[in-house]
């Protein structure tokens, strides 16, 4: 039976109306493709940081970071916190200001102008593919969570699945990019107001409150980040910054996404801004994630190590921060605040993925005409049709989803920074070789998983022996021309001109 109260139906249930009803507002001002997926570039610095945070910041991230806190250590928020402090400074000094100069829509655009139509169009099928995939893990993440909150059997989580991607494809095919981000920004702080709260609650119900806390995860340090003991196959200080490097780098600079939101505010400095609203959100909300994994540990040391032992085995660790709000919470709506910040995890994951993929259909296949809003819902009809999918197939696999996401993300990501990588610092870099940056690309992959290695590494190792066999045979063809050249590297003669504070060459 369902645990939730009439308090928890009404924040839930009111939630998903404001969400919807934002989709509705934004239906008439979608008629074009620049207003559809770009928001007419008019959009406002601050939701689109926003929407960039949430986007990333998905029902996985929701069920495994406490999670990975409560069972683990904190090597994982080192990774997460290459965001802030690596990632988005070199986003900002040389990549916005790049994407900028060149007037990108689509990071798929920079690949044809560089290496050839050919490569575009790969390129659009790897992000297309890891979209998917993405998409299809987040809502198995939420569907995981709901079952036992809604107080349903298992064979229910189907039609759970089918519900929230329901909800998601049709405000954001109503609305179109306005209506993501506008609610990314509304998710955003559902999530961040909502573990606030639960973190006050976790840390009122233990023995000396914050100090207690903090005193008991370090003695079995819970807080551990830095540590070098073990190779390849642990994980370790090594492991998380070869998986906060490569893989959010990936995510940053060689996604679709991010590249379509810097163009859709209107200068340079904006897109840097955005860049900056996202570094601190995850700061904040994922330290956030971490202590409230801690606290439940601890809580459950104390008081239930049974508990804490029962969902200790894989797939079941998701169901830990779910059981203290269902058993522990008391009251307040809490449940219900819970509900909210999963729907909100979830669908500004599930709307982002599949706008960015409806978009790069319409940049990229069919070379950015004008297809009008009808065919553009269509398109996003069918991606969240696709995403759905995948999640209940996924949901048949016995095995972490958390660790599917991070191994797949390595892949896709991995191989797109490569040949990004590749184009912009390699003067000698041509098509023949950009396309082997696949070949060895996945080689590296499969050498990572034959070796069963931490999936941490799958990124690195991508990255690595993607841009190292491209760079051996890049001698097995001519090499590019001046003009196929000019403005299309980071460095030297080639590299756009001077960008002037609206972001476009002076």
């Amino acid at each position: 039976m369902s645990q939730l109260t009439a308090i928890d139906w009404t924040i839930a249930l009111a939630y998903l109306a404001v969400v919807f009803g934002m989709g509705l507002w934004f239906f008439r001002k979608q008629e074009t493709n620049a207003g559809y997926f770009l928001g007419d570039c008019r959009m406002h610095w601050l939701p689109v940081g926003l929407s960039l945070f949430a986007t990333q910041f998905s029902s996985n991230s929701f069920v495994g970071l406490p999670a990975k806190a409560a069972y683990e250590d904190y090597h994982l928020l080192l990774a997460i916190l290459f965001i802030p402090l690596v990632v988005a400074p070199l986003a900002c000094l040389y990549f916005v200001p790049f994407y900028r100069a060149l007037r990108l829509v689509s990071l798929h655009e920079y690949f044809e102008r560089r290496f050839g139509r050919g490569l575009r169009l790969v390129a659009s099928i790897a992000f297309m593919v890891h979209s998917v995939g993405w998409m299809g893990t987040m809502l198995v993440a939420a569907g995981k969570i709901l079952v036992p909150m809604l107080g349903v059997g298992e064979n229910s989580v189907f039609l759970i699945l089918i519900g929230l991607g329901a909800v998601a494809t049709l405000y954001t095919a109503i609305g179109g990019v306005k209506a993501v981000i506008w609610t990314d920004s509304l998710q955003a702080f559902a999530l961040g107001g909502g573990m606030i709260f639960l973190l006050s609650i976790i840390v009122g119900q233990i023995d000396g409150g914050w100090t207690g806390m903090v005193e008991r995860a370090s003695e079995q340090n819970k807080f551990e980040m830095f540590k070098t003991e073990g190779g390849f196959a642990s994980a370790n200080i090594f492991s998380a910054c070869a998986f906060g490097f490569f893989v959010y780098l990936g995510a940053e600079i060689a996604s679709f996404t991010p590249v379509q939101r810097f163009a859709s505010v209107p200068t340079a400095r904006d897109a840097r801004r955005t860049v900056m609203v996202k570094a601190v959100f995850v700061a904040f909300s994922c330290t956030l994630f971490f202590l409230v994994g801690t606290s439940l540990f601890v809580f459950y040391s104390e008081s239930a190590p049974d508990v804490l032992a029962e969902f200790g085995d894989g797939r079941k660790r998701d169901q830990l921060l779910p059981h203290f709000v269902l058993n522990h919470g008391g009251g307040y709506g809490m449940t219900g605040l819970l509900l909210a910040g999963l729907f909100a995890a979830a669908m500004s994951s599930l709307d982002s993925t599949i706008n960015s993929m409806t978009a790069s259909v319409v940049t990229d296949w069919m070379h950015g005409r004008e297809v009008g809003p009808r065919v553009n819902r269509l398109l996003t009809a069918a991606f969240g049709s696709a995403a759905v999918v995948v999640a209940c197939v996924l949901q048949t696999i016995d095995m972490p989803i958390f660790t599917i996401l991070m191994s797949v993300s390595g892949a896709a990501l991995g191989v797109l920074l490569a040949v990004l990588l590749l184009g912009l610092l390699v003067k000698r870099a041509n098509a023949v070789s950009a396309y082997l940056v696949f070949v060895f690309g996945l080689g590296g992959y499969a050498l990572s998983r034959f070796y069963d290695l931490q999936t941490w590494w799958d990124g690195a190792f991508v990255v690595v022996f993607g841009f190292s066999g491209a760079c051996v045979t890049m001698y097995l063809a001519k090499p590019p021309s001046e003009e196929q050249l000019d403005g299309l590297m980071m460095h030297g003669r080639y590299k756009p001109r001077q960008i002037s504070e609206d972001g476009l060459p002076e």
